[in-house]
Parts: C-alpha cells; sequence; structure tokens
C-alpha cells in the first residue's frame, strides 16, 4: 500500500509531453487502488482518512470530504469520485483521493510545520521551494494585504506563526498546508514557502504533496 514504486506515478502529473502515457498510468494506478481498497473494512478507511460515511435512502454508501473548498463523494464498493457537481471528478483529483484513502493510517497531526524534504521530498525540495515559495515572493513582494485577500478567497485563514503572513488550508480532511510569508526588509526581497504537517506523509507521497501544494500556489499567483 506504501510502496514507493507505486506512488510514484505522480511524477507523471507534471509531464505535459507524455499525456497519453500519463493518463494510462494514473488510470492503473487508480484501478489499483480501488482493487486494495475494497478489501478493507470502510468503517476503518473512513477513521483513517477522516472522512464522513453517508447512507442514502435507497441503500447506497459513500465517503465525503473536502479538497480546498469543494467537496467531493467517494461511492463505496464502487469508489467512483465524484465533484461537487454530482459529476464524475477529473481524472488527477480521482487518484488523489483514491491515493489519500490508501494511504492514511489514521496518525495524528502534529501541529509541526516542516519543509518538504523532512516528509520524504528531499529530491524535490529545491525545485518545490522555487516554483512555489520563491514565485509567490516574487510576484507579491510587498503587497501583503493583496496577498492575504488571495488566500482567504482560496479557503484559507489566517494564523500567528513566524513570518508576516501565515495561512493555514486544508488540502485534504488530514492534509493541511501552511504558508509563511515575509515581507521585504532594506536590500532582503520578499520570502515565503509552502509547509506540511510533519505527518503528512502518513496520508500522501511526498511528491503527492508538492503536486498538491503547487496546484494551491499557482492559485494564490496575482
Amino acid at each position: 500500500m506504501h510502496e514507493q514504486n507505486q506512488d510514484q506515478v505522480f511524477h507523471l502529473l507534471n509531464d505535459t509531453a507524455n499525456e497519453q502515457k500519463r493518463e494510462e498510468a494514473l488510470r492503473h494506478r487508480c484501478n489499483q487502488y480501488r482493487e486494495d481498497l475494497k478489501k478493507r473494512d470502510l468503517k476503518e478507511i473512513a477513521g483513517f482518512a477522516a472522512m464522513s460515511l453517508q447512507k442514502a435512502k435507497d441503500g447506497s454508501i459513500s465517503l465525503s470530504g473536502s479538497h480546498f473548498l469543494e467537496t467531493f463523494i467517494i461511492t463505496w464498493p464502487e469508489l467512483r469520485v465524484i465533484d461537487s457537481a454530482g459529476n464524475q471528478a477529473k481524472l488527477v483529483k480521482e487518484a488523489l483521493w483514491l491515493h489519500y484513502l490508501d494511504r492514511a493510517d489514521g496518525s495524528p497531526l502534529t501541529r509541526r510545520w516542516v519543509n518538504l524534504s523532512e516528509i520524504g521530498g528531499l529530491f524535490y525540495q529545491q525545485a518545490f521551494q522555487g516554483y512555489c515559495g520563491d514565485e509567490l515572493a516574487q510576484a507579491w513582494g510587498d503587497d501583503l494585504g493583496g496577498l492575504r485577500q488571495k488566500c482567504l478567497s482560496t479557503g484559507g485563514w489566517e494564523l500567528s506563526g513566524p513570518g508576516d503572513l501565515n495561512i493555514e488550508w486544508r488540502a485534504l480532511p488530514r492534509l493541511p498546508l501552511f504558508l509563511c510569508y515575509r515581507l521585504p526588509v532594506g536590500s532582503k526581497a520578499a520570502w515565503a514557502t509552502m509547509l506540511f504537517d510533519a505527518a503528512a506523509n502518513h496520508y500522501v507521497a511526498a511528491d503527492v504533496a508538492a503536486v498538491t501544494a503547487k496546484e494551491l500556489a499557482d492559485q494564490i499567483k496575482p
């Protein structure tokens, strides 16, 4: 369930040159997740992933949870992922949710914020900092008010912390993300970094965490 080579299919999420290969790999991985999840107890899956269990009048059962501002439904036992409009979710979102359900082990969140390297993403850390934190700092500079408004509009909320602006989001029920932003001072440019709860790798692989945070960073760029 936690084998690294299985989770590395998410590397393909950023490989636009091989779109067809990427989709085939993701579909195959989704099918593998479904087969593995069907062998497990539904209540355990829901509890580990902090998902709500729902039973309809017709007897059908589903799980529900939020991804940023959108609620998704996962049917049981088909494990179809449905978006808030009632449509089949996009393949990338389907893969994200099934990966999360498969990997979640119920470990408590620590509220200790760490960088990507500390949750298994040492190989990606430098590039991740570049396309998330560095690009955000360059884009927003000293416009702290504009950045704050943008963050709040995407479902974030402000916390106290080490930066001039500290924002938390809930990417998945047990996958919080944290932005620490510091204003420019003198000759020092603005600085930003995206952090994860230290328990994040109990819920998603490091490359999945990076892709999810990049999606958020792209949303909050001006």
